[in-house]
Protein backbone atom coordinates (compact mmCIF):
# COMPACT_ATOMS: atom_id res chain seq x y z
CA UNK A 1 0.00 0.00 0.00
CA UNK A 2 1.35 3.22 -0.89
CA UNK A 3 0.61 6.32 1.51
CA UNK A 4 1.94 9.44 0.57
CA UNK A 5 1.30 13.61 1.84
CA UNK A 6 1.03 14.47 -1.27
CA UNK A 7 -2.33 17.13 -1.34
CA UNK A 8 -3.67 15.77 -4.40
CA UNK A 9 -3.63 12.09 -3.46
CA UNK A 10 -4.74 13.45 0.64
CA UNK A 11 -7.99 15.20 -1.38
CA UNK A 12 -8.63 11.92 -3.22
CA UNK A 13 -8.97 9.86 -0.34
CA UNK A 14 -10.69 12.68 1.39
CA UNK A 15 -12.96 12.12 -1.58
CA UNK A 16 -13.71 8.48 -1.49
CA UNK A 17 -14.06 8.34 2.77
CA UNK A 18 -16.54 10.90 2.58
CA UNK A 19 -18.82 8.80 -0.14
CA UNK A 20 -17.60 5.31 1.91
CA UNK A 21 -18.97 7.71 5.08
CA UNK A 22 -22.35 8.20 3.22
CA UNK A 23 -22.87 4.81 2.68
CA UNK A 24 -21.63 3.85 5.84
CA UNK A 25 -24.47 6.09 7.70
CA UNK A 26 -26.87 4.53 5.49
CA UNK A 27 -26.26 1.11 7.03
CA UNK A 28 -26.56 2.61 10.47
CA UNK A 29 -23.40 2.99 11.73
CA UNK A 30 -21.92 6.23 13.01
CA UNK A 31 -18.70 7.79 12.03
CA UNK A 32 -16.53 9.91 13.39
CA UNK A 33 -14.02 11.69 11.00
CA UNK A 34 -10.93 13.24 12.87
CA UNK A 35 -9.02 15.64 10.94
CA UNK A 36 -5.48 13.84 10.39
CA UNK A 37 -3.30 13.14 7.68
CA UNK A 38 -4.05 10.37 6.56
CA UNK A 39 -7.34 10.96 7.13
CA UNK A 40 -9.25 7.81 9.28
CA UNK A 41 -12.50 7.89 10.26
CA UNK A 42 -13.55 5.80 13.02
CA UNK A 43 -16.60 3.83 12.19
CA UNK A 44 -18.76 2.93 14.94
CA UNK A 45 -22.00 0.37 16.01
CA UNK A 46 -24.31 2.93 17.43
CA UNK A 47 -26.03 -0.61 18.95
CA UNK A 48 -22.79 -1.80 20.45
CA UNK A 49 -20.52 1.04 20.63
CA UNK A 50 -17.59 -1.13 21.71
CA UNK A 51 -17.20 -2.56 18.17
CA UNK A 52 -15.27 0.36 16.32
CA UNK A 53 -12.86 0.48 13.69
CA UNK A 54 -11.00 3.27 11.58
CA UNK A 55 -10.76 2.92 7.64
CA UNK A 56 -8.90 4.50 4.91
CA UNK A 57 -8.51 5.03 1.43
CA UNK A 58 -5.36 4.57 -0.56
CA UNK A 59 -4.11 3.60 -3.86
CA UNK A 60 -2.28 -0.04 -4.38
CA UNK A 61 -0.63 -0.78 -7.71
CA UNK A 62 -2.55 2.11 -9.47
CA UNK A 63 -6.02 1.10 -8.06
CA UNK A 64 -7.77 2.98 -5.02
CA UNK A 65 -8.85 0.56 -2.16
CA UNK A 66 -10.68 0.93 1.24
CA UNK A 67 -8.68 -0.30 3.71
CA UNK A 68 -8.72 -1.36 7.83
CA UNK A 69 -6.34 -0.58 10.50
CA UNK A 70 -4.42 -3.27 10.11
CA UNK A 71 -3.79 -2.78 6.29
CA UNK A 72 -5.70 -5.40 4.88
CA UNK A 73 -8.16 -4.31 1.50
CA UNK A 74 -11.72 -3.85 2.01
CA UNK A 75 -13.44 -3.40 -0.95
CA UNK A 76 -12.23 -0.84 -4.29
CA UNK A 77 -13.32 2.32 -3.35
CA UNK A 78 -15.77 2.00 -6.86
CA UNK A 79 -17.57 -0.40 -4.51
CA UNK A 80 -18.09 1.71 -1.77
CA UNK A 81 -21.96 0.07 -0.97
CA UNK A 82 -19.90 -3.33 -0.66
CA UNK A 83 -17.21 -1.88 1.67
CA UNK A 84 -19.57 -0.35 4.02
CA UNK A 85 -22.00 -3.77 4.05
CA UNK A 86 -18.46 -5.62 5.05
CA UNK A 87 -17.80 -2.85 7.68
CA UNK A 88 -21.63 -3.37 9.02
CA UNK A 89 -20.83 -7.50 9.16
CA UNK A 90 -17.70 -6.63 11.17
CA UNK A 91 -19.10 -4.23 13.43
CA UNK A 92 -22.04 -6.69 13.88
CA UNK A 93 -21.91 -8.79 17.34
CA UNK A 94 -21.79 -12.43 16.29
CA UNK A 95 -24.60 -13.52 18.31
CA UNK A 96 -27.13 -10.75 16.28
CA UNK A 97 -28.51 -11.22 13.18
CA UNK A 98 -25.87 -9.72 10.26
Amino acid sequence: MAVTDDTGTAQTAITHLTHLTERLREHGLRVRVASRRPPEPAVVNPDTPALSENVHAAPEEGTWWFWWSWNEKIAPVAEADDAARRIRHVLTPAARSR
